[in-house]
């Protein structure tokens, strides 16, 4: 043998290699004798400059983007090793079958894959290093994987060397296959609604609500921004809100409001607890109990059929009145007075609601107006559905062994209106078990609640009551706004909703418009309101921001805002105008503060002494107690003694002086100071700057 093709070193004599790898170009990883992991500098094969005992010897390769980082294998098993910590694995990645191949990724970093035996598939592990502070914690995976072949199992595969993420795999039948692994994609989403994610690994995607497709995402958040920009929730029409939700459930809620109010201030209902009465507060029901409050006793009444002529005589239901009852049926919008419930379902057909509207005039015991209304609805709206049904409610008959109610109770479940279901399942009822009514999914819950109040004894009333505000409380339905009010129990029922839907805004409007002080002052409450206003500002709403403060205080007067902005020491750090305001107002010259014969000079800070900054133009120590005094009865001072400065150099002195100084300059009134502090002003833009006159 020639000697030009002699080895240049010998490793390992008399030992077993099962894998070995190029680390350096000096040096060699080694898995050896079943037992260890040993690394060679070939330039002194004598001895391993480092080794570990494992019986992961087999599969041993060198991470091309981290040449500390290795793996190995052993049966199912496979080791992540860190050259610079030797002792043990950094990570064990368990597999469910014998793995036969490993392989890094040589154009993504720390992207392990890995071949088990029998597989149609190759397993990707995406190791992700994290370090906290100056010390590197555990890593973490994500693991997936691909099947670049059909059904065979999979013998072989490699990475290609330059082109990312490609790989050729050959299974079980000898196919060769080329294949592209798809990068895993992260999508984030922006406080502003953009969605950003990695494309092609070298550029970045954006997806906002600009494009069309971003509909197709029902993001809760676009649709909070749309209405913010509408006032939603602000308009001093309260139904004017409900419109403005373009959602029928929030629609229906803030009508039901506006009733409310109504109601209240015209004294026909009175608010026991909170701004706006629920129907068990009106019923005299105890929160916590099921029972009613003894004194609350209800007169039954057999009512005929007003229709039905003289068979009609023979045809009676049975009813419950009461003072309270009459109150509820109100809140729930039902009119009690044979001409108001002419007009209320006059209503409901002009908004096209021609099934409720029968339901309601047949649960008022008017079954032939419900046949006109529906004969009605099908020649306008060309529906025979209408027409089938006002046919069949012409044979009504109260006969139990009639063939109409057979028929009417076995083909009820097939009619997909729930109003019209209600109706039928009213005129089929057995000895007043109205569970198909009142039990109806697709009916509104003030329809339930009044029809509950007309033909529910007391007992049986409060009973649904009570179970149907605890279901509708686990729900997170708003609709308990109508059972509970503005009372302590609607807290819990907006919270579910919010954990269901993450509508922060709607709760929060509806806190400020009827609840109470105690219940604004609730932790509850007030997250979802600092929610709400984070999220304005985050969108940058700032003219919704300062409606949405102004109606908060408006609707609740007896907590006045607290002070944000304040005058500070330079040098010590205390506030200024809170020593002006609020210490020593009850002698010397703070007792009368607000008269023009005594007026507030000060020209050094209270707490330290140190003198105030100068004006920069009329070059005198500024001394000003702004704003009014305590309780907001008389002004301290005018506005043009005001405190006011540049944010950007922060040079400044008093108000009045500089407005007349940059009516004529665009820079700082300061020497040297270079400073266009009105060029830098919003406000410079819309016109010459006026000074207001407090």
């Amino acid at each position: 043998m020639p000697d030009s093709v002699r080895p240049c070193a010998e490793l390992g004599l008399s030992e077993t290699t099962h894998s070995l790898a190029w680390l350096q170009p000096r040096n060699i990883v080694l898995g050896m004798n079943s037992k260890h992991l040993k690394v060679f500098d070939i330039r002194d094969s004598n001895r391993a400059v480092n080794a570990t005992n494992t019986k992961a010897v087999f599969g041993v390769c060198i991470d091309p983007h981290m040449e500390n980082q290795l793996a190995s294998f052993i049966e199912n098993q496979i080791y992540i090793w860190d050259l610079r910590n030797f002792e043990k694995p950094v990570l064990t990645l368990n597999q469910g079958k014998p793995v036969t191949k490993i392989l890094w990724c040589p154009t993504r970093r720390n992207l392990l894959g890995s071949l088990l035996r029998d597989s149609c598939s190759i397993n990707l592990h995406d190791i992700r290093h994290t370090v906290v502070g100056t010390d590197e914690v555990e890593p973490t995976l994500l693991e997936r994987s691909v099947q670049p072949c059909s059904t065979h199992s999979i013998t072989s595969f490699s990475w290609h060397p330059a082109s990312e993420n490609r790989l050729i795999a050959i299974d079980a039948v000898g196919s060769i296959r080329d294949y592209i692994v798809s990068e895993r994609i992260t999508v984030n989403c922006s406080p502003r609604f953009d969605l950003v994610w990695i494309h092609g690994g070298r550029s970045l995607k954006k997806l906002n609500e600009n494009f069309a497709v971003y509909g197709l995402c029902s993001d809760i958040s676009t649709t909070m921004k749309k209405r913010a920009m509408n006032e939603y929730g602000l308009k001093p029409d309260i139904s004017q809100n409900g419109r403005l939700a373009e959602d029928e459930m929030l629609n229906s809620i803030w009508k039901w409001v506006g009733v409310a109010q109504s109601l209240v201030e015209e004294g026909l209902v009175r608010a026991n607890c909170g701004r706006i009465p629920g129907i068990r507060n009106i019923l005299r029901l105890e929160p916590a109990q099921v029972n009613m409050i003894p004194g609350m006793k209800s007169e039954m009444v057999t009512m005929p059929w007003a229709d039905l002529g003289s068979t009609g005589a023979h045809v009676a239901a049975k009813i419950y009145k009461s003072e309270e009852r009459d109150k509820a049926l109100q809140l729930c919008g039902w009119k009690i007075d044979s001409q108001s419930l002419s007009d209320f379902l006059d209503g409901l057909e002009a908004e096209g609601s021609y099934s409720r509207a029968a339901a309601i005039a047949v649960f008022n015991l008017r079954l032939r107006l419900a046949v006109e209304m529906l004969n009605r609805g099908a020649s306008r709206n060309n529906d025979s559905k209408y027409t089938i049904v006002a046919m069949a409610l012409s044979g009504f008959s109260d006969d139990k062994n009639s063939m109409w109610r057979e028929l009417c109770i076995t083909s009820r479940s097939h009619l997909s209106d729930p109003y019209l279901r209600a109706l039928f399942a009213f005129l089929t009822a057995d000895s007043e078990n109205y569970d198909g009514i009142l039990n109806e999914a697709g009916i509104a819950v003030s329809d339930k609640v009044a029809f509950a109040c007309i033909f529910l004894s007391d007992v049986r009333l409060a009973e649904y009551l009570q179970q149907l505000t605890v279901s509708l409380t686990e729900e997170g339905s708003l609709s308990g706004f109508l059972l509970t009010g503005s009372s302590g129990e609607i807290i819990q029922i907006m919270q579910n909703y919010v954990n269901n839907t993450g509508d922060v805004q709607s709760v929060s409007l509806l806190a400020i418009q009827t609840f109470t002080q105690e219940l604004l002052d609730n932790d509850t409450t007030q997250s979802w309101i600092e929610s709400y206003r984070d999220l304005l500002d985050t969108w940058q709403l700032w003219n919704q921001r300062a409606q949405f403060d102004i109606v908060f205080r408006t609707c609740c007067p007896s907590k006045p805002p607290a002070q944000q902005v304040f005058v500070s020491c330079n040098f010590c750090g205390k506030s200024i105008s809170a020593q002006m305001q609020g210490h020593n107002k009850n002698r010397g010259p703070f007792a009368r503060l607000g008269t023009t014969a005594q007026k507030l000079k000060m020209s050094a800070c209270p707490q330290c002494r140190k003198p105030l900054p100068r004006c920069a133009i009329c070059l005198m120590h500024m001394g000003t107690a702004s704003g009014t005094c305590p309780g907001g009865v008389a002004k301290l001072t005018e506005f043009s003694s005001w405190f006011t400065w540049c944010q950007t150099c922060r040079h400044g002195g008093h108000a009045g002086h500089m407005a007349q100084w940059f009516r004529e300059h665009l820079e700082c009134p300061v020497t040297a100071c270079n400073c266009r502090c009105l060029s830098l002003d919003a406000a410079s833009q819309i016109g010459p700057l006026q000074l207001c006159k407090a």
